[in-house]
């Protein structure tokens, strides 16, 4: 049975046919793990949504989560809030927690992690020197733009926009725009 099938019919029929499609879906396919994703919400079976390493992922109402895309705790928990989607080939990667608010937009290709390297000394091997995770807070009703890059310990603000391309390295100030590499504010609504 899919979706498509379950679209036909009187329109309050259908909302509670998909409800309870998408709830029994969720259920099962995520059965016994620490992920939990509002039956309103649509996800694509061609999306990957994994705990690893430990973690836990929460998705609230109505979001949308594309083909594609990837949100993977790596650890960490990620929570992400409602009417939010998450566009084809982005990647959300929980290391040190991430947690963004209602209404947020990621953009394809647009890659959130919390966690960076740590730099040791030459005779130490990158791989075995460890990392760090500070987390990322991202504010209700922000727009990430395809292609951006979100850096571990980046706190972001209410209404912000994220101009495509750019890399974040520092936190951005509510109702702020940026863009760049790194990303500087252009515009302060």
């Amino acid at each position: 049975m899919s979706e498509r099938f379950l679209k036909s019919g009187l329109p309050w029929l259908q909302s509670s046919l998909l409800y309870s499609y998408r709830k029994l879906r969720f259920g099962i396919q995520y059965f016994g793990r620490p992920i939990r994703i509002d039956a309103s919400s649509w996800i694509s079976s061609r999306c990957v949504i994994r705990v690893t390493d430990g973690g836990s992922i929460t998705i609230g109402r109505n979001c949308i989560v594309h083909d594609f895309a990837m949100i993977l705790t790596y650890g960490g928990d990620i929570q992400i809030g409602d009417h939010c989607s998450v566009n084809p080939f982005a990647i959300v990667y929980g290391h040190g927690g991430v947690r963004i608010g209602d209404g947020v937009r990621i953009a394809a290709h647009t890659v959130v992690i919390p966690a960076n390297h740590n730099v040791a000394n030459n005779e130490t091997p990158l791989h075995k020197s460890g990392t760090r995770a500070k987390g990322i807070d991202i504010g209700a009703n922000v727009w990430l733009g395809s292609g951006s890059r979100i850096l571990d310990g980046v706190r972001i603000g209410k209404n912000a926009i994220v101009g495509a391309g750019s890399v974040v390295t520092k936190s951005v100030p509510e109702g702020a725009t940026v863009a760049g590499v790194p990303a500087r504010v252009i515009r302060q609504r």
